[in-house]
């Protein structure tokens, strides 16, 4: 057998060794590595078909993410980027509603308690002969806290928007709003529970 041949054998079976060697230890999980995180996920508020590396790719979530994770696993159509996409639109809706006193609209999208204050609110504007709020721009809406308690789910988005307000100008809107929804009910659609300053 040809030296040369020898020699290129010998290191193939050398640099197969140190290949499997390699692989062997960097291969094995040893229960100290971190989980990976969810990163976090920047609004008809519906359940769309579940991506299964939602919360592996989504930016916003990873504070909420393991109530996005029960969420997800009593309801596996529930989508976060369309739950996000759903947020933003339902923003537009419900303050567009209000600013325009239309409580049909607005019972559609809030729960009852909230919607009674938004009527009270919209009554007492319209005696004072006051406008509404109204949307010039919707800068950020991303996911802050997600929850499961029995079957009532709950995600709370924190917006920055900018409102204008008749006479005082343009203002800076930062709010947390509350979105719930029973999750062993037909009605895919997600309803306003509770609006808070952020």
């Amino acid at each position: 057998m040809d030296r040369g041949l020898i020699e290129i054998v010998i290191l193939a079976f050398v640099a197969g060794f140190i290949l499997f060697r390699l692989y062997a230890t960097l291969g094995k999980r040893t229960g100290a590595e971190r989980p990976p995180q969810p990163a976090p996920v920047q609004g008809q508020l519906q359940r769309a078909p579940a991506n299964p590396d939602q919360l592996a790719t989504a930016p916003q979530i990873s504070a909420a993410g393991e109530g996005l994770m029960a969420i997800i696993r009593a309801d596996p159509r529930f989508d976060v980027e369309h739950f996000v996409a759903g947020a933003k639109a339902a923003y537009e809706q419900i303050v567009g509603a209000f600013a325009k006193g239309d409580r049909d609209a607005l019972r559609t999208l809030l729960t009852p308690r909230v919607f009674e204050s938004y009527a009270a609110a919209i009554a007492q504007r319209e005696q004072s002969g006051g406008a509404g709020p109204e949307l010039v721009r919707l800068k950020s809406a991303e996911i802050a806290e997600a929850s499961l308690q029995g079957d009532v789910a709950r995600v709370v988005v924190k917006y920055e928007a900018e409102l204008a307000e008749g006479a005082h100008g343009v203002r800076d809107a930062r709010e947390r709003w509350t979105f719930e929804r029973n999750v062993r009910s037909a009605d895919p659609n997600w309803l306003l529970a509770r609006v808070q300053a952020a």
